[in-house]
């Protein structure tokens, strides 16, 4: 258990830092990722934090495992868009028009085809009682393909993004 927090935070404001957005799959299941970060190179690991009530959450909870996409530029709007679509009720990767493949190592989980780089992963811990909001958890990182990500997808604010000498805003 974790020490309540009593001092007085300032609010939350996404715009002003970037995130490089991911596309974290979790059995058939897609959504985008901001809030991953490498917390460890021996062993390699990352967090990554999601919000309360996702469906991709429950599916984590029940899996445990996890693969971390790092799709190009171009496939910018699907990525976005997988945030928009619930995979409660419908395939996201068809209604998109992903292409899902199986992974090297995980057993539910597939593989995005077309990303510059996956990350397959287990998880090693849930960080419990952090938060109200979200779930932050540690992954052990299990496999590894693809190569550099050469024009990122990065995550502005809620409908901005933006790469190397570019923005876009979605639109629904």
């Amino acid at each position: 258990m974790y020490p309540v927090n009593t001092s007085k935070t300032a609010p939350f404001a996404s715009k002003h830092f970037p995130l490089h957005l991911a596309l974290l799959t979790v059995g058939g299941n897609m959504m985008p990722m901001g809030y991953w970060t490498v917390v460890s190179k021996e062993p390699f690991r990352i967090l990554i934090s999601m919000g309360v009530g996702n469906h991709s959450l429950s599916l984590l909870k029940k899996y445990q495992e996890a693969a971390l996409h790092f799709m190009p530029w171009s496939q910018r709007a699907k990525v976005v868009r997988a945030g928009w679509v619930s995979g409660r009720d419908a395939n996201k990767a068809e209604k998109l028009g992903f292409s899902l493949g199986p992974a090297e190592r995980l057993v539910h989980t597939q593989i995005v085809e077309g990303a510059d780089t996956v990350y397959e992963m287990v998880v090693y811990k849930e960080l419990a009682d952090l938060s109200t909001e979200f779930v932050p958890y540690v992954l052990d990182v299990i496999a590894v393909h693809g190569s550099a990500h050469r024009e990122p997808i990065l995550f502005m604010s809620r409908k901005d993004f933006a790469t190397i000498g570019e923005k876009w805003r979605y639109h629904k």
